[in-house]
């Protein structure tokens, strides 16, 4: 009897260390961990940051997903910093402003800019064989800015979110004050009692906490009226129906757990109804009606792809806003005709074989293994693939190279733009080689709004409009940076420079209280 108690007592102390370790200062005071909740790329800078501005704090980062990286490990774009020559500060944060349609805080925008280029370097000294070499310009950019990965040296496709998303998981596998646990839920917060209360491996556990950091993301992911598998009205049904049974971009994942913890917690939320559709997810012609699609990275427009709608007839700028385009996709009204599908917007997408292989060949690859793109030998396969006179089509091709062609011979004058206002042309569309033809449509892809903060990355009251002592967040869970509209490249940007500062200031929050 004396053996099973002391084994109690035991596995009691073993369980509590485990849970709940303490870390002492050189003063002999005990410093409860930071919490941080989200496994994405803000959540993993969070970590990082935290981790290493104070080693004698303990960091958790928790996800509900049994393997990290969320949403951030599917993004194609890349992530913004201002490093061509040409480009500026000023240039950036108006485009920024501009693409958030007066919505954005001012504050948080200049801070995303201004630490962009530390925000790239950063990343690279985690990770010194990480490259982000290349840079495209995607759209509502006035400048090239939006960096990715080159493919591997045997030709094979490095997603710069995947490959970002591994840089800082084996940097926080060199972390000795880290903790990370998958497969765990977080159903409450109290950041005010320093406690939060989550459920691993079935049993529930209260933790005490030094500082909250919520990195969960946004509620784009779940497009039904009700949520899976809890059974509960999604946010998006409650913000923007509109856009119910709309096919998505995210995981399942991205269902707002985040911003309810938030809300839970008497947090202030900003721009929830802002949803933004993106211009182009790809449509698989084996299961159209999917409602979960692949993103056609803008970067496939920054080299030069061309919209076409079921005529075979250019209708918008293909460089504009992801607002603008997607507008101008449902305007085509091309549903039904030809290969595009007849229960919702959409159009085609083609490219020439250099735009291919600037862009990366081995990633075109992989999409034209899942059927997403066909590959067509000239300008006739292609009128008849999408069923129009070639003769029209060759027309349409030769309005558009005549603007390549105008900028090429004279880049000192700045030429007028074409009938849809578009003013970059990086490649002509003519050509005799192969052409990538793809079917795109709008689809649900991200949320502006969320968790109000300040620029410190503290989460706001909701009552008294000052910081939550405790409480931060950063990334797509908050609100402010991107306004109606976000543009290519921020979220990554975001992710990093928020994920970094929320990071830091639980850390001194954590030391100072």
């Amino acid at each position: 009897m004396r053996f099973v108690s002391f084994l109690l007592l035991l596995i009691s102390i073993l369980l509590y260390h485990y849970y709940s370790t303490y870390y002492s200062d050189d003063m002999g005071n005990e410093t409860l961990p930071i919490l941080i909740i989200g496994g994405g790329l803000a959540g993993l800078s969070a970590t990082v940051e935290a981790a290493t501005l104070e080693p004698s704090v303990k960091v958790i980062l928790v996800d509900k997903e049994a393997n990290i990286g969320g949403n951030s490990a599917k993004a194609t774009s890349g992530i913004n910093a201002m490093t061509e020559p040409g480009d500026s500060l000023d240039a950036f944060e108006r485009d920024t402003l501009a693409s958030g349609g007066g919505l954005s805080n001012p504050d948080l925008v200049h801070k995303l800019v201004h630490e962009s280029e530390e925000a790239l370097a950063w990343l690279k000294l985690q990770d010194p064989t990480l490259d982000l070499g290349v840079v495209s310009q995607c759209g509502g950019h006035t400048h090239p800015r939006t960096h990715r990965c080159p493919p591997a040296p045997d030709g094979r496709p490095v997603p710069v979110g995947f490959r970002t998303i591994t840089a800082l998981k084996d940097r926080i596998a060199q972390l000795s004050n880290v903790q990370v646990w998958t497969s765990t839920r977080v159903a409450n917060i109290y950041p005010e009692e320093k406690r939060v209360r989550l459920v691993k491996e079935g049993e529930t556990l209260d933790l005490d906490v030094s500082a909250v950091v919520l990195t969960s993301g946004g509620f784009a992911g779940q497009t039904q009226e009700l949520q899976q598998p809890e059974g509960t009205k999604t946010l998006l049904s409650e913000y923007a129906p509109q856009l119910l049974n709309t096919a998505t971009t995210n995981g399942p994942w991205a269902n707002g757990d985040g911003v309810r913890l938030g809300l839970a917690a008497g947090a202030a939320t900003k721009d929830m109804e802002h949803i933004q559709v993106h211009p182009s997810g790809f449509v698989d012609p084996n299961n159209p009606n999917s409602g979960s699609k692949f993103l056609a990275p803008e970067a496939l427009r920054a080299y030069g792809a061309v919209m076409l709608n079921a005529d075979g007839h250019r209708f918008a700028d293909e460089l504009s806003r992801r607002d603008v385009l997607t507008k101008s996709i449902f305007e085509a009204n091309s549903r039904g005709r030809g290969h595009l599908p007849p229960d919702y917007a959409s159009c085609y997408l083609v490219l020439t074989e250099p735009m291919i292989e600037q862009f990366g060949k081995a990633t075109a690859s992989f999409y034209a293994k899942k059927g997403l793109f066909v590959q067509c030998n000239g300008l006739d396969e292609v009128a008849a693939y999408i069923q129009v006179d070639p003769t029209q089509l060759k027309d349409e091709f030769t309005r558009y190279d005549m603007h390549v062609v105008e900028r090429k011979n004279d880049t000192s004058v700045k030429a007028a733009p074409d009938a849809f206002g578009k003013t970059v042309f990086p490649n002509p569309i003519t050509s005799d080689g192969t052409y990538w033809v793809g079917i795109i449509t709008p689809c649900v892809h991200y949320t502006m709004g969320g968790l109000a903060i300040n620029s410190e990355a503290a989460v706001m009251s909701s009552k008294t409009n000052n910081p939550i002592p405790g409480l931060f967040a950063a990334g797509e869970v908050t609100s402010g940076v991107h306004g109606r509209n976000r543009l290519a490249g921020n979220s990554l940007l975001e992710c990093v420079v928020y994920g970094r500062t929320a990071g830091r200031s639980a850390s001194l929050y954590a030391s100072e209280n």
